[in-house]
């Protein structure tokens, strides 16, 4: 099915009296971009992670997060140590009485010794806990993932029928350009004629055969200039185009680097379209496609 590259979700989960949230966020993205945050203790679990997502994201922007929910298992935590502090006191006790001083030690003095308070890392875990957690951290991942392909899914499938809708808009578009193709070129032969006729009759020729030399030499330059405003070319590859774009949105999968470049070719039989028609009709109409082929591209970045 086709994707879209934007989708959240999220999943929680326990795992030796810890409890975690997990969040999976993604956004539109060239390539696949993967950013994994997780407590410092988990960061051994980081690679796993990534190839997991890895697995079932081809393209886009991709924030996991995870948080621990309870604080069982702070990542680190200050300790106390009283015997440190015994001496820390009688230390300042010490230089206190050896220099006569009389200002009483207090609490700011007594933590200014490292030994006093200390940080103590929790960071590490030992291979069979970092194994435990792991099978529950998969289970939720992979949940979040269904969940999160879900979202994708469903927003792809509405992106892909606001495109369809966009085609079949285009391919009436086409019709109507085949139809007026056709006024153009009638148009065109009458204007030829009737100036063919005021040269004749501005400049007139009794002799027949120097008439029908030139008139037969007028047409074949009339023929000429009107293959070059023909466009029937252009829209027979237009169409062409759309018709592919219809089958790359109804089969599905990673479409969005082949729409771009169905796009560009759009764009460019539009210009062509633009350049030879000269009527203003057919302008009118070339302006507008240009302006729905620009909407499809716009939506078409949200696809994988």
């Amino acid at each position: 099915m086709i994707q879209s590259m934007t989708g959240y979700a999220s999943s929680r989960f326990e795992a030796g009296g810890e409890a975690f949230k997990l969040e999976l966020k993604t956004l539109n993205h060239r390539f696949l971009d993967l950013k994994v945050r997780v407590p410092r203790d988990l960061a051994p679990l980081e690679p796993a992670l990534k190839t997991l997502v890895e697995s079932r994201l081809k393209r886009g922007s991709v924030d996991l997060w995870m948080e621990r929910q309870n604080a069982s298992r702070p990542e680190s935590a200050v300790q106390y140590n009283p015997s440190q502090a015994r001496v820390a006191f009688e230390v300042l006790n010490r230089v206190r009485e050896e220099f006569g001083i009389r200002e009483e030690i207090g609490l700011r003095d007594l933590i200014n010794f490292p030994e006093v308070l200390s940080k103590t890392s929790q960071e590490g875990r030992d291979e069979a806990a970092l194994k435990t957690l792991w099978n529950e951290m998969e289970g939720a991942l992979q949940a979040g993932m269904d969940s999160l392909l879900h979202m994708k899914r469903a927003e792809g499938a509405r992106l892909a029928d606001a495109l369809l809708a966009i085609v079949r808009s285009l391919e009436e578009s086409r019709e109507r350009l085949l139809e007026q193709r056709e006024v153009i070129r009638l148009r065109a032969k009458e204007k030829v004629r009737r100036r063919i006729e005021m040269c004749f009759e501005a400049y007139p020729t009794g002799e027949e055969r120097l008439r029908a030399l030139l008139e037969t030499r007028i047409s074949q330059e009339i023929t000429y200039a009107l293959e070059k405003l023909d466009i029937e070319e252009e829209l027979t590859r237009f169409q062409g185009h759309l018709h592919a774009i219809r089958e790359l949105l109804e089969s599905g999968g990673a479409v969005g680097k082949r729409l771009d470049f169905l796009f560009q070719e759009l764009n460019r039989e539009i210009n062509t379209l633009g350049n030879k028609s000269q009527d203003l009709e057919i302008s009118k109409e070339v302006i507008d496609l240009k302006m729905r082929v620009e909407q499809m591209r716009e939506q078409s970045l949200n696809l994988e």
